[in-house]
């Protein structure tokens, strides 16, 4: 019976231990930090700068707008305006949009605030139109129309969206409740094993198993992040998106080399341990035995004496 339960105890260990450290590593990386400092450091905020100007488009005078009524924006005007929107739309700007962003879309799924994130250029609409009015033109209503209304990033009304914000804060709370209940088995193995030998390899094992299944799970990993960054530089293959493209691939990049790291660093750290635990299991078995105690040569064991047995009979 005591076999029946350890090996109970092994298996829903060998499940559970994965999803713990799957879990522990998306809650490492989808953090506010690590996502603003690895957007810094891919230069993602200079290349959508310097691709701006090259995809950026207004209806021409006498074209039909998204409103379908002609624009009176003239061919000077509309280089000009591009010419704005370079010198305004700077890195740094996009940063410190893209970051107010990331922070309330975070906040807001994980219940720290309830208002739903947005994302507002009306800033740069009124600059649009002070620059178009400075040149004589009032800048065209479907245009100012585009930067009036902030954008919103989640719906909170949304039955998805609601969703998907309780099952984000579920999952944030799932490597402590799932690292508990492999705390919580392991103690279990432990105290079903008897003597120490016993204990320290069923530890041991416990340890290895998942821990050597993860390390042979970082190929497939690796694999499936080349496959995202072809896809994402695929999609960016043009002579206008190459800049971005190739900040898109140095992010995906770094991602998967942190993510690599830290799956080497889980993994083998566990390794190294049931090596440990499997070697002192070796050094701090059972007792010995008592072995059986010799008597004398010439000492003969009580009731060998012929007279005494004699006597007896």
């Amino acid at each position: 019976m005591r076999g029946f339960f350890t090996g109970v105890c092994f298996l829903f260990f060998f499940l559970i231990a994965p999803l713990a450290i799957v879990s522990y590593l998306v809650n490492s990386f989808v953090t506010p930090g690590y996502i603003k400092a690895k957007l810094v450091e891919s230069k993602t905020y200079e290349s959508v700068a310097n691709t701006l100007p090259k995809i950026v488009g207004f209806p021409e005078e006498g074209q039909e707008g998204d409103t379908g009524a002609e624009s009176s924006l003239s061919p000077e005007l509309q280089k000009e305006l591009k010419s704005f929107l370079t010198e305004e739309v700077t890195a740094t700007y996009l940063q410190d949009k893209t970051e107010k962003v990331v922070d309330s879309t975070y906040g807001w799924f994980a219940g720290e605030t309830e208002t739903a994130p947005t994302i507002s250029f009306v800033d740069l609409r009124d600059k649009m139109v002070a620059y178009a009015n400075s040149k004589g033109t009032p800048l065209p209503d479907e245009i100012a129309k585009q930067f009036s209304e902030p954008i919103k990033i989640v719906n909170p009304s949304d039955e998805g969206s609601k969703t998907l914000r309780s099952f984000f804060q579920l999952f944030q709370k799932a490597p402590l409740i799932l690292g508990g209940g492999c705390v919580v088995l392991l103690v279990i193995v432990f105290l079903l094993a008897e003597g120490w030998k016993s204990k320290l390899r069923k530890v041991a094992l416990a340890f290895f198993v998942p821990a050597f299944l993860g390390l042979l799970s970082v190929v497939p990993v690796m694999f499936l992040f080349a496959v995202i960054t072809g896809a994402v530089t695929d999609q960016l293959d043009t002579p206008d998106w190459k800049e971005l493209a190739g900040s898109a691939k140095t992010l995906i990049q770094a991602i998967s080399t942190d993510v690599f790291k830290r799956m080497l660093i889980i993994y083998g750290s566990a390794i190294i341990l049931a090596i440990v635990l499997f070697v002192a299991s070796i050094f701090l078995g059972n007792k010995a035995k008592e072995q059986p105690k010799f008597l004398p040569i010439n000492q003969k064991p009580p009731g060998s004496n012929p007279a005494t047995q004699a006597a007896s009979t």
